[in-house]
């Protein structure tokens, strides 16, 4: 049985999710079970942006968010993009 924090950080993973497609991008999912700093991805094509979300607790000091950004700003800016089928 998953513990309260895992539940609590689905249930948030989730939410972010139905916010981000209620708020336009075409494509929001939960990168459930990937232990990368990424846990909720979307895309809105319109308006070209991917948006990638780290999901924390509320009550997470400020001081940890902002390592947290630091160490991942260079996710911030321009990558040329790839797809494919296999």
């Amino acid at each position: 049985m998953p513990n309260d924090r895992y539940v609590r950080g689905r249930l948030k993973e989730y939410r972010i999710r139905k916010e981000l497609l209620n708020a336009g991008f075409d494509i929001a999912q939960r990168s459930a079970g990937s232990h990368s700093p990424i846990d909720v991805f979307a895309i809105d094509k319109k308006n070209r942006c991917i948006r990638f979300v780290q999901c924390k607790p509320d009550d997470m000091p400020v001081s940890k968010i902002n390592k947290i950004l630091k160490e991942f700003e260079w996710l911030d800016g321009e990558f040329n993009v790839e797809f494919d089928v296999e």
